[in-house]
């Protein structure tokens, strides 16, 4: 497979770049929040928590699985990196900036935390986002308000993470949330992780890349994409009648690009292991999955039943669930925010004669019940929302 890449056209593009369009994590930090992975989708900012992180807004065209080239729209850190994932530790000062370089007026918004809303930058200015403190642990996602939701699904948005100061239970068991936030029934599954005869294994570990992943789903539809690079716009509920997407995307990629295969080429492993979940048999894995398009998903992961953690309020700000159901199917609709963890249980096998174990590694398909979003393109699954997860061994591996 080639690295889908992408041509910045916007009026402040002084040279023409190329970038690979998986998610990039920003921290405001020399010393990252957590262990970097080994790859190139970390990058450390300034050290000087008081120092501005600066986002830049450019116009692109985007190379999609089929090697069909759509306009679309992000935002870039000043690095160059396109929709870069903003981790923040709770209570940590929040300074960010945000330069429109394209020629039609765009904004900046935090759903759950209002006071980091910028309502138009004007083509070719730069506008402040009000300072603020990063709150309560979890997963937000930004976007353009402006025009809503025509800039969103066009690809302004990503995740903004937040880390707790204090995510253990009373018990010591680390969570991703803040302990202000814990239910008993949340801290009551991350503290069977690693002890309860049903979850053998390890428990929940902060700060491992491995066991922290973000799934950001949305969608394209290149017609109409076509249309507001033509200088057509079209918003609000015109849009969202109009909109039939024919591409279907995690993290910006789609299909066979979305998880590490045989064939998949250096340069694409990256952003592809960023997304799937790889570990042994008992270590439980977080997924912040997030709908920043237009259509509802209904995710269905093979292998495993997943445990629904938290969610968003009306308000947008996340809460820890009461009732921790087992999923087999959780529901994404458009902006919703859901963390999951896959516990990585070995499921039984299969009765057969003459009697035998599946090898290891074990692989399980992740893909989604909607049926549009896996028949797009005249029934091309590759443009689907899907991936897979694999377990690469049982416990005690000799």
């Amino acid at each position: 497979m080639e690295r889908r890449d992408f041509l910045k056209i916007g009026a402040g593009a002084t040279t023409v770049a190329l970038a690979a369009t998986a998610q990039q994590m920003i921290t405001p930090t020399d010393t990252p929040l957590s262990s970097p992975a080994p790859t190139p989708m970390s990058l450390s900012g300034s050290s000087d928590l008081a120092q501005s992180l600066r986002l830049v807004i450019e116009p692109v065209e985007k190379e999609m699985i089929d090697g069909k080239i759509v306009y679309m729209v992000f935002y870039f850190h000043e690095s160059g990196q396109p929709q870069p994932v903003l981790r923040y530790r709770e209570g940590e000062p929040v300074s960010l900036s945000v330069t429109n370089n394209d020629l039609v007026p765009h904004g900046f918004a935090i759903t759950g935390i209002p006071q980091a809303t910028v309502p138009e930058i004007p083509p070719g200015q730069t506008r402040q986002v009000p300072d603020f403190v990063a709150p309560v642990g979890g997963s937000y996602l930004y976007h353009d308000p402006y025009e809503p939701p025509l800039n969103r699904i066009l690809g302004l948005h990503g995740a903004f993470i937040v880390d707790p100061a204090l995510g253990t239970t009373v018990a010591g068991s680390a969570t991703p949330f803040s302990r202000a936030m814990h239910t008993p029934q949340i801290a009551a599954v991350f503290d069977a992780f690693g002890r309860h005869p049903r979850f053998p294994g390890e428990r929940w570990k902060a700060g491992d890349p491995a066991r922290d992943k973000l799934w950001l789903f949305s969608q394209t539809d290149s017609a109409i994409n076509a249309r507001v690079a033509a200088g057509y716009r079209i918003s609000g509920q015109a849009l969202i009648d109009a909109f039939l997407p024919d591409y279907f995307h995690i993290n910006g990629l789609s299909g066979f690009d979305t998880a590490v295969h045989d064939t998949t080429a250096s340069v694409d492993r990256a952003a592809a292991q960023a997304i799937e979940p790889v570990g042994k048999q008992g270590q439980p894995t977080l997924l912040r999955v997030m709908n920043a398009g237009l259509c509802t998903h209904s995710a269905h992961i093979h292998g495993n039943h997943l445990f629904e953690c938290t969610e968003a309020d009306a308000s947008g700000v996340p809460y820890c669930e009461t009732n921790v159901y087992e999923r087999d199917v959780w529901v994404m609709r458009p902006m919703d925010r859901k963390d999951m963890i896959l516990p990585f249980e070995r499921p039984p096998d299969v009765p057969v004669w003459p009697p035998r174990e599946e090898p290891f590694p074990l692989k399980y398909v992740m893909h989604c019940h909607t049926e549009m979003s896996q028949t797009a393109g005249g029934g091309n699954y590759p443009q689907g929302l899907v991936t897979h997860w694999t377990m690469t061994s049982p416990i005690y591996a000799f």
